[in-house]
């Protein structure tokens, strides 16, 4: 079972592809390199808060309901109505 970590950069991914939004327009988000950005989508890095709250903006979301959606296993993550 993949941890807290690895679930919510898989989710995070997942959204971005749902939003249609690149990892580039996340690094710009971030104001990052997309080398931080693919560090955290593997998983191998947390999301901080400041992340999580860009990420929502980008996507048009609130921080709290991206939140939601990152934390749920991958499996129920399709089944949360955002």
């Amino acid at each position: 079972m993949a941890g807290l970590t690895e679930t919510a950069s898989r989710n995070l991914a997942g959204e971005l592809a749902r939003h249609r939004k690149t990892r580039e327009d996340l690094a710009k988000a971030w104001g990052c390199a997309p080398k931080t950005v693919d560090t955290r989508l593997r998983g191998q890095t947390p999301l901080t808060t400041d992340e999580i709250e860009k990420a929502a903006h980008l996507l048009g979301l609130e921080a709290s309901t991206l939140t939601m959606v990152l934390i749920q296993p991958i499996d129920a993550a399709s089944q949360f109505k955002a």
